[in-house]
């Protein structure tokens, strides 16, 4: 929890390692390792990220960090069972579309628009600053971060940014 507080307030922008090319494929190689191949307990982890697809702008530890951050909180909102899976596809000439999806229990339509709040949570164990941090570091890369949720069925987290090689 520490962490997450001294993570959440660190001036951003002095001192950060530069913006970097970053193999989206390769990243979410690493993370799924981190889950054993692809299943704990009754949860499942699937993976659908094409190896042709394009590099993005971003830095490799903290897109890590953000897809970790991403697949805790969808494997919390599993229960005991479910799927979360991890897809990842281009979305016109300029962006790259990372999507974290679960068939969970869902958020709340009149939660959703909090969830982004630094330590609002709807869970009684962590800091609440997971998706803050997440929604910081991906628009400090000129990204962007939306949520689509539906009790009861599950949470779709979509992360776009921009394709190293874009020409914007």
């Amino acid at each position: 929890i520490a962490q997450s507080f001294s993570r959440f307030g660190a001036p951003s922008g002095e001192g950060e390692t530069p913006l970097s090319v970053v193999s989206v494929p390769t990243v979410v190689d690493d993370v799924m390792a981190l889950y054993g191949g692809g299943s704990s307990h009754l949860v499942s982890f699937e993976q659908h990220v094409p190896d042709d697809l394009p590099t993005v702008v971003s830095r490799g530890a903290e897109l890590k960090e953000v897809l970790v951050n991403l697949m805790e909180n969808a494997r919390d909102a599993m229960g005991d069972r479910g799927v979360v899976h991890i897809y990842g596809r281009t979305d016109g000439d300029d962006m790259v579309v990372i999507e974290v999806v679960d068939d969970g229990s869902g958020i709340d339509e009149a939660l959703l628009p909090r969830i982004f709040e630094p330590r609002f949570s709807t869970r009684s164990t962590g800091a609440g600053l997971g998706l803050p941090i997440v929604q910081r570091l991906v628009n400090a890369w000129g990204g962007s971060v939306d949520v689509t949720s539906v009790p009861g069925e599950g949470t779709t987290v979509s992360i776009r940014l921009k394709r190293s090689d874009s020409p914007r």
